[in-house]
């Protein structure tokens, strides 16, 4: 959930004890259950036509770090049954990549003490909830959903949950392969993910109110690029249960991108497909949207749209990981793809003030533009507050921690968002000493 992007031989040998009290944890807690998804699927989708998907993590299989041999990486997501008519459903972060820069080269920085590659595409690593805390800790009774049925999304595709293709990228220089001009198949499949996922929920839970596995609120949620998941699936989750009263809150996923990123992305053509992929609401405006007003637009369209729903983002005032990206971004956009360059430096501050600047203009705009949005932004530079793995000796549980805008409490926050009657938005800000 942190957002560390590859399987490397060091990483999993130490994920293999975690691994292995994941599964003691299982099998002697019985909470979460590991959902196997298959390789293909028929599904109904949202316009009632059959439709083939073929979930899947950006690569099959990834090294044993014993002998090398490869190491099964399909796609499979976690549940949990709460005792009340409410569920949680979690887009797990991970990062992203659409070219060769950062879907290739990026790998190489696996090697480089404190940096990380720009995704993460495997299921074995940092894509699980048990453990991670916050919004997962249903022995905290300040858990405003400790009694709430929790979907856990793994993300291991590179596509913010919402694309559906394969891509033949380039190892330019040959530091991944040993062989300069080497293919290298990424695929981009979280959308296929997501739907294998909603397919499942629909069989598990019933429209019918009276039916003891009902839906009566659902909460949308989701950390850095599950974040973004999270917003551009809402309208599918919203269709598939229309009776349920349907949040979205969007933790550290601000859209404070580059041009050059949406001219990649956000069009027809674009590596993930999102022509194919997207709500209609959403790729209405494909080759439309811009740098400047991506946040603007993606929640304005959802608000006006979906006017009885509640819409939220959080992050902190100069979130490092979501500065870093928008370097990389604006890095690429300038013709710079060597990644060992990309690490954010202490000459960097202009990236996170025009990062600052951008974001909270953004919140602003939208807040003042709509009627059920709201936002909270709080002290600092951590990334996400849903669970623990950003925390801090500051802040060892960020999700319980965090008070930091004008003394309120983001848990009460939250809950007053998700479960007062009456919603009345209730932006916040950190405003310094």
């Amino acid at each position: 959930m942190k957002s560390k992007y590859l399987v490397s031989v060091i990483v999993l040998l130490t994920s293999l004890p975690a691994l292995a009290k994941q599964h003691h944890n299982q099998h002697h807690k019985n909470e979460w259950q590991t959902i196997p998804v298959a390789s293909q699927m028929e599904i109904i989708d949202a316009s009632g036509q059959a439709k083939t998907i073929t979930p899947s993590c950006a690569f099959d299989t990834v090294p044993n770090p014993l002998d090398g041999t490869p190491l099964d990486n399909s796609f499979q997501f976690y549940f949990k049954q709460g005792k009340s008519k409410n569920v949680l459903v979690y887009f797990n972060g991970g990062g992203s990549c659409w070219n060769d820069a950062t879907c290739v080269a990026s790998l190489a920085l696996e090697a480089v003490e404190g940096d990380r590659p720009t995704y993460n595409p495997s299921i074995l690593q940092e894509n699980s909830p048990v453990d991670a805390g916050g919004v997962f800790d249903d022995s905290n009774r300040r858990n405003p959903f400790k009694d709430w049925s929790k979907v856990f999304i793994p993300y291991c595709t590179g596509d913010l949950h919402a694309g559906s293709s394969e891509v033949v990228y380039t190892d330019v220089d040959g530091s991944i392969t040993g062989f300069p001009g080497a293919p290298v198949p990424v695929k981009h499949k979280g959308f296929d993910n997501f739907l294998a996922v909603q397919d499942w929920m629909k069989s598990h839970f019933k429209e019918r109110r009276w039916h003891k596995n009902a839906i009566n609120k659902m909460l949308v949620t989701g950390s850095s690029a599950g974040g973004y998941g999270a917003t551009l699936n809402f309208p599918y989750l919203q269709a598939a249960f229309p009776r349920a009263k349907a949040m979205l809150f969007a933790d550290a996923s601000a859209s404070i991108v580059s041009e050059g990123f949406v001219d990649d992305v956000f069009r027809s053509g674009s590596p993930w497909n999102f022509e194919n992929t997207l709500p209609t609401i959403f790729r209405s405006g494909l080759g439309t949207y811009t740098a400047a007003d991506l946040n603007v637009d993606l929640f304005q369209r959802l608000s006006y749209r979906y006017p009885r729903s509640r819409f939220a983002q959080y992050t902190t005032e100069f979130d490092g990981v979501q500065v870093l990206f928008n370097k990389v971004m604006d890095q690429i956009d300038q013709g710079n793809t060597n990644p060992f360059t990309w690490a954010l430096q202490p000459s960097d501050y202009l990236y996170f003030a025009d990062w600052n600047a951008r974001m909270t203009a953004s919140f602003g705009q939208i807040a003042d533009t709509t009627r059920n949005y709201q936002y909270y932004i709080g002290e600092g530079s951590i990334h996400t507050i849903l669970t623990d793995d950003f925390a801090t000796e500051a802040q060892p549980h960020p999700f319980y921690d965090e008070r930091s805008a004008q003394g309120v409490r983001f848990t009460s926050w939250l809950n007053y968002f998700v479960n007062a009657r009456w919603f009345y938005p209730i932006s916040l800000a950190y405003e310094g000493q």
